[in-house]
């Protein structure tokens, strides 16, 4: 599988043409990603055609990169990213895990202080439409970005792709728009094919994601990594989150005075749906408490005529 595949590619390197070392590289190091990938894009990735990826997997023994992606998969590496390392005996898990969490916390916050951080802010300040989309389990990761970013700035919306077409991301951005897509492990197939597609279109990309992206970077220069937790069952999305709101305070900060917005919306919501609690100043004082009196009355005024 996975071992037997790394030793067959370095006991043989001596052996391998410049062309074949290239593309032994790139599989010793990014064994995980193979299963997403073709001859053509593979040979594309390493600077050789299609048809010398074929002959040097053939070489190995595959009969192509079909044969080779079959073989990873009964071997699941991916699988072994959601095992639970054993217990010690004494193992305390509440704290290993907040301690694994203030490391990821830390690392996130690192991220402010990189060179990309400043244009990716202003990315998402300066854009005439920024178009969200995220999936799998953590399709509510973009859903939650979206409608905070929806919050201090207008033209921000999630994208399902419940139309099988990203007709509003792909048709009604332009090269002055944004789209931002977050994935984690396993990426979801749409997930690549979506930030294609977006680059092809000329579209301005961010891609937030984990650090085992390794194609992330070849699309886009707007890319938020996070470092992937192994060892641990499950993701930590409390990291994204945080990088979420990370984000958003940077782009208030950037955009300056954003409560007039904030509180539009505030008084929208208040007039169509309203708040359970004390009402906020200049929100529509008093009329919760009515509308609930005349419901108690028996319901409308329409109501009570018919009676």
């Amino acid at each position: 599988m996975t071992k037997d595949l790394q030793k067959k590619l370095k006991s043989r390197w001596e052996t391998f043409t410049t062309s074949e070392q290239k593309i032994a590289s790139y599989l010793l190091h990014n064994i995980s990603g193979i299963p997403f990938e073709t001859a053509a894009s593979l040979g594309k990735r390493v600077g050789v055609s299609a048809m010398t990826v074929g002959r040097f997997l053939r070489s190995l023994g595959y009969a192509g990169v079909g044969d080779l992606k079959e073989e990873l998969r009964g071997d699941a590496p991916w699988m072994q990213l959601y095992r639970v390392p054993e217990p010690s005996a004494d193992a305390d898990y509440v704290n290993e895990s907040l301690q694994a969490e203030i490391r990821s916390l830390n690392d996130v916050y690192a991220l402010a202080r990189t060179e990309e951080w400043p244009s990716i802010v202003k990315m998402l300040v300066s854009a005439d439409r920024v178009s969200v989309a995220s999936f799998q389990h953590g399709s509510f990761l973009g859903l939650g970005f979206a409608a905070s970013l929806q919050h201090v700035r207008p033209r921000v919306s999630f994208e399902s792709g419940g139309d099988g077409s990203y007709t509003g991301m792909l048709l009604d951005s332009t090269e002055k728009s944004c789209v931002v897509l977050i994935d984690i492990r396993r990426y979801s197939r749409h997930f690549r094919l979506l930030a294609e597609e977006v680059v092809e279109r000329g579209i301005p990309l961010l891609i937030i994601t984990d650090t085992q992206c390794y194609w992330a970077r070849q699309l886009t220069r707007h890319v938020l990594m996070i470092p992937m937790q192994t060892g641990r069952a499950w993701h930590s999305f409390g990291t994204l989150t945080s990088l979420f709101s990370l984000l958003i305070n940077a782009v208030i900060r950037e955009m300056g005075d954003v409560l007039g917005r904030i509180g539009d919306i505030t008084e929208l919501r208040q007039k169509f749906v309203g708040y359970d609690g004390p009402s906020l100043p200049g929100g529509g004082k008093g009329k919760p408490d009515k509308a609930k009196k005349s419901a108690g009355r028996g319901g409308t005024k329409a109501t009570a005529k018919r009676d």
